[in-house]
């Protein structure tokens, strides 16, 4: 059936048919009943209409009271004051864990890296220091929904439809934020002892704009996380702080969440730092070290003297297992470590242990020869296999790269590790300001060269005076660097594409098989499988296989396919690839503004968000800019007033392959039927 939701497509279609009996006949007849009916075929999307509220309920006050009434006992007012610090999770040092001040002392170099990575601010206490200008003073109106932010002394507040207290407009202090490198998620108190609660819009720093927080994932269009609140103890925790314990209170309901640091900091990668400090700030510690290990079960013989461990030093596989702890796909297993012991004392994972050998965190695997492991087996029972992998296995999703690496010949049968490429602590020169150049690396951290051929070149030299033969590409094109053609951008998270961590080579038979498009096609966007193949055979002698009879004779370009007829998952990588500049320069750009304009209807929030990005940067652009998240009445007006204008002023040469007819122009009528048969599976990739 093309019709995805009759209520919300029904009046784009009265309206266009209204427009469409105002123009003349002939040609611009066809072009609007084949508009209409594109209008019919993208009318699912859950856009509200932007009705304002204009809610004159009094605001409560309620920025440093908690309710510490329990369940089940007396109803009786017990409300007390609170300060901030105890509506949040508390920094709590524990074990052998003294915080990142202390290496400040004896590393101060490694420490200026450190503070100025993403790392360190993955989570923040909302200050003066930390707080972006988006929540100093000031209303935004998202959806209809008013936030009205400002600054009292040293603390921010947000007033707004409060839904943890049923929509009654409360005036909250915001506590926390995670991210910063891409968007920050904001925490503010909750009427809950240590529990946060998630503020339902998110603020793009590149984007200067608010979203709502469910549109910042992908995710079907009737999906609704609900309310957020304990998931930063539950959840964030894990991978955006140090040390967590997250201590759920059952009886209250209620979290006495426990961290070392916010954030990712030494500790988290080195090790605790305790008994390293005792050891060097004096060499009489010996006593008061050998304390410190007995405590953490450790001796001398069996671990580092003083239990700090440089990743760099480490082998292979604990050298990647200390990223991994946080970078991959795992599930707890609670029969090694039980969860009320978890809850209290946190992950038994120190840098330095092997994830395997602990069997606490068990990481899987979706490759064919380990589905039926334990893991994968457990993981599968709770999780939607496609949230997170392709269907060949590899990761989708991002910052799950240990995942992709461990499944790379590279670090199978190579030395090939994190560090073989990233770089935490990169060297600076002491005699100038070292700020440009950590600005520049913290984006990737990646090592000098890392970004380029030299990457791949520092293992596999004697490709470095062949690389054209190799490639089938100029020299400096492109299409002859490393990484566009084996490490493609199939990843998906946080509104864009990254590249593929699992380090392959385009391969006919698995494009076959998989619902992932190949590196060829993340380039040549306006090529479909058969050429694609052709050149595979040509230049790497890889077999060609027969053509079915349910295939189409048109060799229609994967990018093309991908977006009229594919998964959520598959649109959301071709949107984003039709923003890349090498894909524009080997395809040519003149052809992609149609399908950005139809992705621009895509019932996945996400989906057109990307795609507005993506628009923006096509040169020559016809179309008027549009609202990513405007109301699809709006959008659907705006789309047809684009083509409209394309039509009359865009002659292309003919292109079957992304539906450029014989005219010069995109043939509606076809994308009309590759638009039938959308894959409307229900996709939420888990980032």
């Amino acid at each position: 059936m093309s019709v995805l939701n009759d209520r919300s497509s029904s009046a784009v279609v009265c309206e266009s048919t209204q427009r469409t009996s105002q123009r003349s006949s002939g040609g611009k007849l066809n072009l609007w009943f084949a508009m209409v009916a594109l209008a019919v075929v993208l009318g699912c999307n859950r856009s509200k209409t932007n009705v304002v509220e204009t809610d004159d309920s009094p605001v409560v006050q309620a920025d440093s009271t908690a309710d510490t009434t329990r369940p089940g006992g007396d109803n009786s007012d017990t409300r007390v004051t609170l300060t901030a610090s105890q509506l949040r999770p508390v920094i709590e040092l524990e074990e052998g864990f003294v915080a990142s001040g202390t290496c400040l002392q004896c590393h101060a170099d490694e420490h200026q890296s450190w503070h100025a990575s993403f790392h360190r601010t993955m989570t923040q206490v909302v200050s003066i220091e930390t707080a972006p200008s988006a929540i100093a003073d000031g209303e935004v109106v998202v959806q209809g929904k008013r936030y009205l932010f400002e600054q009292s002394g040293d603390s921010f507040f947000v007033t707004y439809s409060d839904p943890f207290r049923g929509g009654m407009t409360m005036r909250r202090e915001l506590l926390m934020m995670t991210g910063s490198h891409h968007m920050h998620v904001f925490w503010h108190e909750s009427d809950r002892h240590g529990t946060p609660a998630q503020l339902d819009i998110v603020y793009l720093i590149e984007e200067d704009r608010w979203i709502p927080r469910d549109s910042s994932f992908l995710q079907p269009p009737d999906h609704h996380a609900g309310l957020e609140l304990g998931t930063w103890n539950r959840t964030c925790s894990r991978c955006h702080s140090t040390h967590p314990r997250e201590r759920f209170n059952a009886d209250a309901q209620d979290w006495s969440t426990r961290v070392a640091e916010f954030g990712i900091a030494c500790e988290a990668c080195h090790g605790e730092g305790r008994g390293h400090v005792l050891r060097h700030a004096n060499p009489e510690n010996d006593a008061a070290l050998s304390q410190v290990l007995a405590e953490s079960g450790n001796d001398a013989e069996t671990k580092s003297d003083d239990l700090i461990v440089n990743p760099a030093k480490l082998s292979k596989q604990a050298s990647a297992d200390v990223c991994g702890q946080c970078h991959s796909v795992f599930t707890p297993d609670y029969e090694v470590v039980a969860l009320r012991d978890y809850e209290q004392n946190g992950n038994p994972f120190r840098p330095g242990d092997l994830l395997d050998d602990l069997g606490f965190s068990k990481v899987v695997r979706a490759s064919a020869e380990h589905r039926e492991s334990e893991a994968f087996q457990q993981w599968s029972k709770m999780e939607d296999v496609g949230g997170a992998f392709w269907a060949d296995g590899m990761p989708r999703i991002a910052g799950r790269e240990y995942n992709g690496l461990i499944e790379s010949a590279c670090f199978q049968h190579g030395e090939m590790t994190c560090l073989s490429c990233h770089e935490m602590h990169p060297a600076t020169g002491d005699d100038k300001d070292a700020t440009p150049q950590l600005t520049e690396w913290r984006n990737d951290q990646l090592g000098s060269g890392m970004a380029g051929d030299d990457a791949c070149l520092q293992c596999h030299s004697e490709m470095g005076d062949q690389i054209e033969m190799h490639t089938h590409h100029a020299a400096g094109s492109h299409g002859s660097r490393c990484m566009n053609c084996h490490m493609p951008h199939t990843t998906y998270g946080l509104l864009k594409t990254i590249r593929s961590h699992q380090i392959s080579s385009p391969s006919i038979a698995e494009s076959r098989l998989t619902d992932r498009a190949n590196a060829c096609s993340l380039c040549h966007l306006d090529r479909g499988f058969d050429w694609v193949s052709g050149h595979l055979h040509d230049w790497y002698g890889q077999e060609i296989p027969e053509r079915t009879k349910s295939e189409s004779d048109v060799d229609l370009s994967t990018s093309a396919l991908h977006l009229l007829s594919g998964d959520a998952a598959q649109r959301a990588v071709q949107v984003a690839a039709m923003g890349w500049k090498p894909a524009q320069e080997a395809s040519g750009t003149e052809w992609m503004e149609p399908y950005l304009l139809l992705a621009l209807n895509d019932p996945y929030d996400a989906i057109r968000i990307v795609a507005e990005k993506s628009l923006r940067t096509l040169p020559n652009r016809i179309s008027e800019p549009m609202d990513a998240m405007a109301p699809v009445g709006e959008r659907m007006e705006a789309f047809n007033d684009a083509i409209e204008a394309i039509d009359e002023s865009l002659k292309m040469e003919p292109r079957p392959s992304v539906l450029i007819n014989e005219e010069g122009r995109f043939d509606f009528l076809r994308a009309r039927e590759f638009l039938e048969r959308r894959n409307h599976r229900p996709i939420h990739l888990r980032e």
